[in-house]
């Protein structure tokens, strides 16, 4: 199976300074890219701005993203 993300080390850092940094989009769909892959056996598809997952069953769900 082929993975359409993109070919970045991502690293989870839960004790970071949160004044200093700033999360991108990007880093939030991987996030939640790599936990939903525990908990579901889908395909994964990431553009940049949403996350499609396409279920074993044929279901298909798109969650968008926009930082506000």
């Amino acid at each position: 199976m082929k993975d359409n993300s993109k070919s970045t080390e991502h690293i989870f850092d839960t004790q970071f300074d949160e004044s200093n940094y700033k999360l991108s989009l990007d880093d939030m769909l991987l996030d939640l890219k790599v936990l939903l892959k525990e908990y579901y056996c889908a395909t994964f598809t990431h553009d940049g701005k949403s996350l499609k997952i396409t279920l074993n069953n044929g279901q298909k769900f798109l969650l968008n993203m926009t930082a506000i």
